[in-house]
């Protein structure tokens, strides 16, 4: 054997992943569940990590060919036993279980409670496999935080090839192995993966899936010439295939000009007429054209374009327009129309669905998504009469809309003081935004909002300051308990990156450094929009030489990503330290499933603090990593 296989052998090997479960919390009834039977279990809260939590609550995701399924079993509860059962679906293949105590989780260590479906020879169905290492690759913490874990990931799909060798023809399996195998071991895959490559190529008889797996990763490769050459094979063996479909659909979303995107939408529809497995597509590119004239304020043929979409399509652009032309200050009218379209129908929704439960949400989840939704589409309507000047109507809609985020999302808090300031008795108001300011959700315009009261009821602003801090320091303090509670302990991945001027920066090169390391892309919305926060941040440390701040281009899919970088960055003329992570090495191996992500790390190399997402509100931001940097530093 080379030495090469050595290694993956000896990976798998450490990894290993029984087909047969054994968990210390949790019991199931068989121990091995078949498609189409019953499967009950039994959850011992005393041996688990919950053991101090006062409830459990209980999801289960069933994973079937034809997706997920997120099921509220009825549990009995006896003392700290938490018991049920459900039917497995004729065609499941893998089940989930999800224990959790509020924000709590019982994650079984990291590893999950992930049960196979079993054939009758007592060995998991085929599917289970590429299923279980989905969710250990990121699929598993978008749905219940389940830590990601590529070697897991490479590991579960290693045993299912030793249990079936043949399962490589399956195209689906193939690619999700060789997914597995970049994700787990990066560059030193590359010589397996070429083989893995020759090996499905050379079986012959290819269908256009397997054809499009080879070409995507030969491009991924830089092997143009061959991914070209499979791609002119691939065409004359099915001329007619989906892949011309597909280039129809991509040169639309190319295309800029609106009156040649409306011909080409013409005649994709006129070669693929509306049907059953086409018209999702068929509505997202009318959908597109209708948003374009939005935008362009051809009001008459948004509305044109928009008759025969989903209602809940047509609300979902109805208030991204609104909320556009509120910000911009124009076409209030306009926008007060289309919001209070969209806010009629979340908020009936809300009371009286229409639509069918995602098969992916708990009835639970379903009905916090469509609170969720209702109240951002509200908050969009109440600051647009804001605008307008009808502050005794938009107040209670500010105030529902806030109320469902239960006061702690400080952009819909600013709503809600806004209007307060202008609704209320001024005693009323400055409570209330006094307790926004306490609790660390009020943004600037909140605190715009308190100083104007504050005048108002003492006929000056002398004080303000003092006062301000006052509140502020409950806030800050507890923030900052939180933070230090979350403090990690982790070497930091080895990472050699160049920048804008092809200087290479590593890790070593910034020792005694703390480091702020950002992962973000150009087309990625919550990081641009998180940017000016970031932009504070980097100012009040700009002549600190013991912080580092790194902007981390990754999973970018366009040709020059370098150009495609440089040119979003002097649009947008922020000062930023820009690393291109060209081969989307570095972000895979600080294992983050979503951007912006932010680390901190400290001078001995030691990830510290890591932060998810981006609230919407940068003074949070901005205290939240200054907090961070404060403790790094120490």
């Amino acid at each position: 054997m080379n030495k090469l296989l050595v290694f993956f052998a000896f990976i798998a090997a450490s990894f290993q992943v029984s087909s047969q479960t054994h968990f210390t919390a949790l019991k199931i009834t068989p121990e091995y569940p078949m498609q189409g039977r019953k499967l009950s279990f039994e959850y011992n809260k005393n041996t688990s990590s919950l053991i101090k939590q006062p409830t459990v609550e209980v999801v289960i995701y069933q994973f079937t060919e034809n997706g997920v399924k997120a099921l509220d079993p009825v549990i009995i509860k006896k003392g700290t036993i938490y018991s049920g059962s459900i039917i497995l679906d004729s065609n499941a293949n893998c089940i989930a279980f999800d224990f959790s105590s509020g924000k709590e989780k019982d994650m079984n260590g990291s590893k999950g409670y992930i049960v196979p479906v079993y054939k009758k020879n007592k060995q998991p169905v085929d599917v289970y496999y590429a299923w279980v290492s989905s969710l250990y690759n990121g699929y598993g913490e978008y749905l219940f935080r389940l830590p990601n874990d590529a070697d897991k990931g490479l590991a579960v799909l290693e045993e299912g090839l030793k249990e079936n060798p043949l399962l490589k023809n399956n195209i689906g399996f193939f690619n999700s192995y060789l997914n597995a195998l970049s994700s787990a071991k990066k560059k030193e895959a590359a010589p397996f993966i070429a083989k893995e490559l020759e090996n499905f190529e050379a079986k012959g008889n290819l269908k256009e899936a397997g054809y499009n797996t080879l070409i995507q990763w030969y491009n991924k490769d830089k092997k143009k010439a061959k991914a070209d050459s499979l791609t002119v094979a691939m065409k004359a063996a099915f001329p007619e295939g989906d892949w011309k479909k597909n280039e129809a659909g991509a040169a639309f979303y190319k295309e800029k000009d609106l009156a040649k995107k409306v011909i080409l939408f013409q005649e994709y529809v006129a070669k693929y007429p509306s049907s059953e497995a086409n018209q999702s597509q068929i509505d997202n590119f009318k959908s597109q054209l209708a948003l374009a004239y939005g935008k362009a304020k051809d009001f008459k043929s948004y509305y044109e374009w928009s008759k025969g979409l989903a209602k809940e399509i047509v609300a979902s652009n109805n208030n991204n327009l609104a909320w556009a032309m509120a910000e911009a200050d124009e076409h209030l009218e306009e926008a007060k129309k289309m919001a209070a379209d969209a806010s009629s129908y979340t908020k009936n929704e809300l009371q009286h669905p229409t639509e069918k439960k995602p098969d992916e949400y708990t009835a639970k989840q379903w009905e916090d998504q469509r609170k969720s939704s209702y109240a951002m589409f509200g908050d969009t309507y109440a600051f647009i009469l804001y605008k307008l000047g009808d502050y005794k109507n938009a107040y209670p809609i500010a105030k529902e809309a806030a109320t469902i985020n239960k006061l702690k999302d400080a952009e819909y808090n600013e709503r809600y003081a806004l209007l307060a300031e202008k609704v209320i008795p001024t005693a009323d108001a400055k409570k209330l935004i006094e307790q926004f300011v306490k609790e660390g959700v009020a943004t600037a315009k909140t605190k715009e909002a308190l100083k104007n009261l504050y005048v108002k009821e003492k006929s000056s602003e002398n004080g303000f300051t003092t006062y301000l801090a006052d509140l502020e320091a409950d806030a800050k303090n507890k923030k900052r308990q939180e933070i230090a509670k979350s403090i990690l302990d982790e070497a930091s991945p080895k990472f050699s990156l160049k920048d804008f001027e092809g200087k290479t920066l590593g890790l070593d090169d910034m020792k005694g450094k703390v480091i702020v390391v950002d992962f973000w892309a150009t087309w990625c919305g919550p990081c641009i929009a998180s940017m000016p926060a970031m932009n504070k941040t980097l100012a009040k440390y700009k002549d600190n030489e013991n912080v580092k701040f790194l902007f981390v281009d990754t999973w970018e899919s366009v040709e020059n990503k370098l150009q495609n970088a440089k040119e979003f960055m002097n649009k947008k003329n922020y000062p930023f330290y820009v690393l291109m992570d060209n081969d989307n090495k570095m972000v895979a191996d600080f294992k983050v499933s979503g951007i912006p992500t932010k680390f901190v790390i400290d001078k001995e190399g030691k990830i510290r603090f890591k932060s998810i997402g981006f609230s919407g509100n940068d003074d949070a931001l901005v205290d939240e990593l200054t907090t961070m940097i404060e403790l790094a530093g120490k």
